[in-house]
């Protein structure tokens, strides 16, 4: 994610992987540090229009902090949905909240599904519908933290859920 040059040839290279690895989708887990860097959320959009381009049924996650902190996931996160009259805009399929301790994903929903609604200056400038939002849990969560994230899911409408385990 250094040059848009090296982004869109990774891209190219990710574009074979569903016929290589017999694989779906991807996981855009850009964490701070590359994902910080003020070029990495540019590139990394020039990296997912080249991906759509030559392999545009393959689906994209984009995991994210509950409060947005990582400049490259905003950037994604922003750039997909600027333009809400083009629903196919969207660069991923998905945005998952990595908060895994027990129903505490539920607490940063509104920071994406109601990001306009933010004070002035918050680094999501557009809503995510919450049929895109994906929950974390930790693999290790309780029966009533899934039966509660669960039912969330139902109630607001939102993807699923994403876990992680440690």
């Amino acid at each position: 994610l250094t040059s848009k040059d090296k982004a869109e040839e990774m891209a190219e290279v990710v574009a074979t992987w569903p016929d290589l690895y017999n694989c779906d989708g991807i996981d855009l887990d850009i964490e701070s540090g590359a994902g910080d860097h003020k070029e990495a959320g540019p590139n990394m959009i020039h990296f997912l229009k080249k991906l759509r381009e030559l392999q545009p049924d393959i689906i994209i996650s984009q995991p994210t902090y509950g409060y947005p902190q990582v400049n490259a996931e905003d950037d994604v996160i922003n750039e997909s949905c600027k333009d809400k009259s083009v629903p196919s805009n969207w660069l991923i399929d998905s945005v998952g909240l990595m908060v895994y301790e027990g129903t505490q994903a539920l607490q940063y929903v509104k920071n994406y599904a109601e990001a306009e609604s933010q004070w002035e200056g918050f680094p999501i400038h557009c809503n995510t519908p919450y049929h895109m939002i994906l929950l974390g849990c930790k693999g290790s969560a309780s029966p009533s933290s899934v039966d509660k994230l669960a039912s969330e899911t139902l109630k607001q409408d939102m993807l699923g859920i994403m876990v992680w385990y440690a």
